[in-house]
C-alpha cells in the first residue's frame, strides 16, 4: 500500500517561518509595552501609598511638612529636612545631594525620588532610578508637598500629583501633552494605569 502523506515541502516551511517572524516582530514591542505600563503603573502605587503612610505619619508627630523646609532651600537644607522629617518612615538604600537645590533617594525596589523646594516642596518619582530615558511623563512623574492653604492646584490635596484644581480627564491629558510634569495627575485619575490614549510611550 501506498502512503498518501507527504511532508512539508522547503519552501512551504519558509513561509511559515517568515509569518510568525512578521507576527513577532509585530507583536513583542506591544507585548513590552505593556509589561512597563504594569511595572510602571504597580511602582507608582505602591510610591503614592508608602510616601503618603510616611507624610501622615510624620505630620501627626511634626506638623505641617511643607511648613518646615523654606521655599527655595539648598540642597543641604533639604537633606537636613529629609533626614529629621522623614528618613526614619521609609525604607531605602541610599541618598545624598545631587544638584544645588535636589536630594536623591534610592528605594530597595530600584525606584528613586528626588526633593526640592520652590513654594511646595516637589517630589519627583523616577520608576527606574537613573537609568533611562530619564524624561518626565515617561519614567519620571511629579508630586507635590503643600501647605494646607495652598488651592491653586490638586483640590486642596496637600500630598498628590501633580494637577489643576477641578481638572477634568480630558484636561488633564491636554495638559500632560503640554506640559508632562501634569501627566501624574492623568494617572492619578486612571488609578495610575496608563490608558490607551496615554499620549507618551514607555
Amino acid at each position: 500500500m501506498y502512503n498518501n502523506q507527504r511532508g512539508f515541502t522547503l519552501a512551504e516551511i519558509l513561509i511559515t517561518l517568515g509569518i510568525i517572524g512578521i507576527v513577532t516582530v509585530i507583536t513583542i514591542p506591544t507585548l513590552v509595552q505593556n509589561v512597563k505600563r504594569k511595572d510602571t503603573t504597580a511602582k507608582l502605587k505602591k510610591f503614592y501609598s508608602i510616601m503618603g503612610q510616611a507624610i501622615t505619619l510624620s505630620e501627626n508627630e511634626y506638623g505641617a511638612l511643607n511648613d518646615l523646609l523654606e521655599a527655595n532651600a539648598d540642597k543641604n537644607k533639604v537633606e537636613d529636612w529629609f533626614n529629621k522629617y522623614l528618613s526614619k518612615y521609609l525604607k531605602f538604600e541610599k541618598s545624598g545631594k545631587t544638584t544645588d537645590r535636589g536630594f536623591t533617594v534610592y528605594l530597595a525596589d530600584g525606584t528613586s525620588f528626588y526633593i526640592w523646594k520652590a513654594r511646595c516642596t516637589e517630589i519627583y518619582f523616577d520608576a527606574n532610578g537613573d537609568k533611562n530615558p530619564n524624561t518626565m511623563g515617561k519614567d519620571q512623574f511629579n508630586f507635590m508637598l503643600c501647605s494646607e492653604n495652598v488651592s491653586n492646584w490638586a483640590d486642596n490635596n496637600h500630598w498628590s500629583s501633580y494637577y489643576a484644581s477641578g481638572a477634568s480627564r480630558s484636561q488633564r491629558r491636554e495638559l500632560c501633552i503640554m506640559e508632562p510634569r501634569y501627566c501624574s495627575g492623568l494617572l492619578q485619575y486612571d488609578n495610575w494605569e496608563f490608558k490607551e490614549d496615554y499620549p507618551y510611550r514607555l
